[in-house]
């Protein structure tokens, strides 16, 4: 961890590298709680696996069809040129949430990176797309060492157009703040635009913020105030705590500008776009996040539901529907999630996509015969185990909420009028409990637990 977690922030990160993080949730924190700076291991002997021909088989496979994803765009441009597709679509998220299009969106996108401040191409352990950036800036304002990798999209969108910076340059000093001190960028990023919010509604003046201009589109200030919340100074130990305990901290009016969900940021994939995702960041044991979500861009097509028919998903659904439909996609897409973060895949990988190929590969290395639907109980029985420990620390279904501004109309851009409607919502969400195998206030039923093979939780309920 760095000085953030040491200084117990709230959005503190526990740092892997240098420029690569378990970053949500105040993890960092945790460890700093205890005193503990690092985990350090070291090992000298190979891994083993059941049938090595087979996973070699396997590897050689992969190697001939990753292209066939979007393999070669992440290599191309790296996340960042998600930047121009939720432009289009109108769902990029600008001036904490306000709007979905942002005007300077082309400074910022992956390409522009590209071109201008890109040094080199990183990448994980022997993956062959090398989608991780890794930029430098010698001159002008905002030095950037290439020690700290570059940024990725969901860094991009925070301390970008949420903020309403279009600085590419800043947009990176910002994450290499970030890297060195140990903090989210996201929540770092989206606490930072609640705040311009508050400042240019007058919620917060300079008074506030030690003088500190924080308007949105200010590039200087994002920078000067990421470094306050990284050391824990002035206005910056209140940001520190991220959105939801800093507006509590100040009151004035401010949570309700907030965009979290049980105190988590929300990331940069706007529901207003993606109707199931919002129930998927209510739902979230951890609060709003992405990878144990589901994206409903995903499945509009033919070709992309094919992998879903075992499951008895037979026909494409709009992003924008809402209803028992999307949501049976949900009770499988969540879990399937769950999945992959427990096998440690990324999400961008081809396994994720073959799913057969994916329980062969569990098979050939670790020797069990597990098939797709096992792998899916697998899932839930996790995803569950998440939701019983929330209920026995106090939380409930009335923590299943979405951020107010999602249930307002976009009013321009490609999804001018888009809105989250709060019954079709709550119906959603209460349908999504019950193909959960949950009751209607979001609580576990015994036969589930049993099902799941973990009826001993059942005493762990309140």
């Amino acid at each position: 961890i760095g000085p953030a977690g040491e200084r117990l922030s709230l959005i503190a990160a526990i740092m892997h590298d240098i420029n690569r993080a378990a970053a949500r949730t105040g993890l960092g924190a945790v460890m700093g709680s205890k005193n503990l700076k690092a985990v350090v291991v070291r090992g000298s002997q190979n891994v083993s696996t059941y049938d090595p021909q087979k996973v070699n088989q396997l590897a050689r496979w992969y190697a001939r069809h990753y292209p066939d994803t979007w393999a070669q765009s992440l290599r191309e441009v790296g996340t960042a040129g998600a930047v121009e597709y939720h432009q289009v679509i109108g769902g990029l998220p600008t001036r904490n949430f306000q709007e979905g299009t942002f005007d300077g969106w082309e400074a910022i996108d992956g390409t522009t990176m590209m071109k201008t401040i890109l040094k080199k191409r990183d990448t994980c352990f022997a993956c062959p797309v090398h989608c991780k950036r890794v930029v430098e800036v010698q001159d002008g304002r905002f030095a950037v060492e290439e020690v700290y990798g570059g940024p990725e999209y969901e860094t991009v969108g925070s301390f970008g157009s949420m903020c309403m910076v279009s600085d590419l340059s800043a947009i990176a000093y910002a994450n290499q703040l970030c890297n060195a001190y140990g903090l989210d960028t996201i929540s770092t990023g989206v606490t930072l635009a609640w705040a311009m919010e508050c400042f240019e509604r007058g919620l917060i003046t300079t008074e506030d913020t030690g003088g500190i201009e924080l308007r949105f589109g200010n590039a200087e200030a994002l920078v000067k105030m990421v470094e306050l919340i990284g050391k824990r100074e002035g206005f910056g130990a209140i940001l520190s705590l991220g959105s939801r305990a800093a507006a509590r901290h100040l009151e004035r009016g401010t949570e309700v500008l907030t965009v979290q969900v049980k105190g988590l940021e929300v990331p940069m994939h706007e529901p207003r776009v993606k109707y199931g995702l919002a129930v998927g960041y209510a739902l979230s044991p951890t609060g709003a996040d992405h990878n144990h979500n589901f994206h409903d861009s995903d499945y509009t097509t033919e070709e992309s539901i094919e992998p879903l028919k075992p499951f008895g998903i037979t026909k494409p659904l709009p992003a924008t529907q809402l209803d028992e439909e999307k949501m049976r996609l949900a009770a499988i897409e969540i879990p399937w999630s769950v999945v992959n973060n427990m096998m440690g895949f990324c999400g961008f990988i081809y396994f994720t996509f073959e799913r057969p190929k994916l329980a062969e590969l569990l098979s050939a290395i670790t020797g069990w015969d597990v098939t797709m639907q096992e792998l899916l109980q697998a899932g839930e029985r996790a995803y569950t185990m998440a939701r019983i420990f929330n209920l026995r620390e106090g939380l409930s279904h009335t923590d299943d909420t979405l951020p107010r501004i999602f249930t307002q109309p976009f009013s321009k851009g490609p999804s001018k009028g888009n809105y989250i409607d709060p019954q079709s919502f709550e119906t959603a969400k209460v349908a999504l409990y019950r193909l959960l195998g949950w009751d209607e206030q979001g609580v576990p039923k015994a036969e589930t637990l049993q099902a799941l093979g973990i009826g001993w939780t059942v005493a762990e309920l309140p």
